[in-house]
């Protein structure tokens, strides 16, 4: 037993040690991994705002260029009406576009042709000469127009320009003038990946990049060897970098690396970390905590093996002997251990504890007499023949004075018994069973097994069912008419459409009771209930066993007719409640009978729904097309 203790005892503190170090390695990794994801989420942050700066600036520079453009334009036109003899003289359009500090400057007539300017080359053009110049088209027909064109490649050459143009003050031509953006397009170059990652910095073993979520080909990194590679070429997998919130684990460039994504604008943003670097703290600290681990654990086991040998084993020992009696149900043993005063206390206590277990039966009979509940408990150890019980078992099981003595006797005709009545169970719920002989009695049964041991627990719980039954009753059921209220009838709608397999032929009724309005107003709301429990009457008096009849309201009514064998029987039933109602009637208070009449619609299953809301759907229209076709009729006559 010492040898099985301290060996126990080195297992408890090996495993400790070994949970305590996967916690701590645990821990560790959680937390460089979540240092980085933090790291390429500051890096990222970093990224985007130089971009929106270096977009800032790029729009800025725009919309100084589209200002400087009019002014120029505007410039040009002025000189230009001013000295309308230099138009014909290109060199002087030349000098002027100089002056202006413009690449080219263009005069258009009225119709927007070409006519004059600076660059001969361009002359016989017009607005509709290219996707380009058609920009300028509506000049022509408002005056009031000037337009600044946004950097594009012309019409004659593609190469990049940005235009305006403007009407002459006196309204002879516009006049156009364009400018290669030079200092837009060298901002524009700020947005360029390349130059954003060289103003990146990155530790050793790391590396940002970003990807193009369209054809998954990396755009630009902080090491260029990476730059125009597909994902897959460096070990990564598109579903990796979209549905990767927190961090994967991959093979980057044969590398095994932790990798962070995260959406920004039209690329996806990434950073890498190779395992080595990332974890490379995280395993000269998890090498030092085992070290201080064995040194504890090696100084705990010398420790307490002394104290366990010493004090504990051997009075565990005699005690484990005689607890070992006692639990085989010889309840005659007493515990004699003093090596220890804890275990002077210990065997005391033990000993007390077994004369109580003698004296359990009697004393919870007593408790349960008093409380007057209907629970009977039994016990049996399996090596001993006879059956402790409480008083109330015998009379719970319904057995009389030599039956109860004899079944007490032998656990094996007792279990018997109890087995007999198990063939009978309740189905409305589990555990419970049904009494043999009159009235209807029900039993709660319990059986737990403890080794040799057996323990029972038997309840009463007649009064229970009952009374959940007439609740369930009460639920379920219209008070008025005796038929199923709305839930109930949703309720076994589900039940039956549950295991669609046996529903057969099938039919959904929808009626409406007529004039129930008139009887009310006329006879007073009592015998507009007479009415309407004239109209359950015709229901229930067609209907089989395989129907569920219901009120859903205060008029309206549904039958639900299934476990037909064709639909020529289902008609045949549906007739036959038309004849009932037109023979049914309702007697007022005062004996004066009226009859009792309704409309209906029908849905059969499957044609006109699969599902039980389908066809109440169908039913339903069909119910109020009857109503206004009784209607129609009835405003005729």
């Amino acid at each position: 037993m010492k040898r099985m203790i301290r060996r126990r005892l080195c297992m408890v503190i090996l495993t400790a040690m070994l949970l305590t170090l996967f916690l701590n390695y645990f821990v560790q990794i959680q937390s460089a991994r979540r240092g980085m994801h933090e790291e390429a989420l500051d890096n990222f942050k970093q990224i985007e705002r130089i971009l929106d700066q270096n977009e800032q600036d790029t729009a800025r520079a725009r919309q100084e260029l589209k200002q400087d453009c009019f002014i120029r334009a505007k410039a040009a036109a002025y000189i230009l009406q001013s000295h309308p003899e230099v138009i014909p003289d290109q060199a002087e359009m030349k000098k002027i576009a100089g002056l202006l500090q413009v690449d080219e400057l263009h005069l258009f007539d009225t119709q927007g042709n070409l006519y004059a300017g600076s660059e001969p080359k361009y002359y016989g053009y017009n607005f509709n000469s290219g996707e380009q110049m058609r920009f300028f088209l509506p000049m022509l027909t408002d005056r009031s127009l000037e337009l600044c064109q946004d950097i594009t490649p012309n019409t004659a050459e593609s190469k990049l320009m940005q235009y305006a143009a403007v009407w002459r003050p006196d309204g002879q031509g516009i006049v156009q003038i364009g400018l290669e953006p030079t200092r837009v397009l060298e901002a524009m170059k700020k947005n360029e990946l390349s130059y954003i990652f060289s103003l990146v910095t990155v530790e050793n073993g790391s590396v940002i990049f970003a990807v193009d979520p369209e054809n998954f080909r990396i755009l630009g990194a902080t090491q260029d060897a990476l730059v125009g590679k597909e994902l897959e070429d460096v070990g990564l997998g598109p579903e990796q970098v979209l549905s990767s919130r927190k961090g994967v684990r991959a093979e980057l460039v044969g590398v095994d690396s932790y990798c962070v994504f995260a959406p920004s604008g039209s690329v996806i943003l990434g950073m890498a970390r190779s395992s080595v670097s990332l974890y490379r703290g995280v395993n000269r600290s998890t090498a030092l905590v085992a070290l201080y681990l064995v040194l504890v654990a090696l100084l705990m086991i010398v420790s307490i093996s002394n104290y366990i040998d010493r004090y504990i084993v051997d009075g565990i020992s005699s005690i484990n002997r005689k607890l070992t009696e006692i639990t085989v149900g010889n309840l005659e043993t007493t515990v004699e251990e003093d090596s220890t005063p804890e275990f002077s206390e210990l065997s005391g206590r033990i000993n007390l504890m077994v004369r109580s277990i003698r004296d359990n039966t009697n004393k919870l009979s007593q408790i349960l007499d008093v409380a007057q509940v209907p629970i009977g408990v039994y016990e049996y150890n399996q090596r001993m023949r006879r059956v402790m019980v409480t008083s109330r078992v015998a009379g719970i099981l319904g057995l009389a004075g030599d039956e109860a003595t004899q079944l007490f006797a032998d656990h094996a005709l007792f279990e018997e018994h109890l087995e007999a009545i198990r063939q009978n169970p309740l189905n409305e719920e589990k555990g419970v069973y049904v009494l043999p002989g009159e009235p209807e009695r029900f039993v709660r049964l319990e059986t737990y097994f403890r080794e040799y041991s057996v323990l029972g627990l038997i309840v009463d719980v007649t009064e229970d069912i009952r009374e959940r039954r007439r609740i369930e009753q009460e639920r379920d059921i219209d008070l008025l008419t005796g038929l199923y209220n709305r839930r109930a009838f949703y309720r076994r709608m589900e039940e039956l459409f549950g295991n669609p397999n046996e529903l057969g032929a099938c039919a959904m009724l929808m009626a409406d009771a007529d004039n129930l309005k008139q009887v009310n107003d006329r006879f007073g709301h009592q015998n507009g209930d007479r009415y309407l429990q004239g109209v359950a009457r015709i229901f229930r008096s067609v209907c089989s066993e395989k129907s569920v009849l219901a009120r859903l309201s205060g008029d309206e009514f549904a039958a639900f007719l299934y476990g037909c064998a064709n639909r020529e029987e289902l008609e045949a039933l549906i007739e036959r409640l038309r004849n009932v109602m037109n023979v049914e009637t309702a007697e007022l208070t005062g004996g004066e009978p009226i009859p009792v009449r309704f409309s209906a619609g029908c849905a059969f299953y499957p044609e006109d729904g699969e599902d039980y809301a389908s066809l109440l759907k169908c039913a339903d229209t069909a119910m109020y097309k009857v109503k206004r076709e009784r209607k129609h009729r009835e405003l005729e006559e």
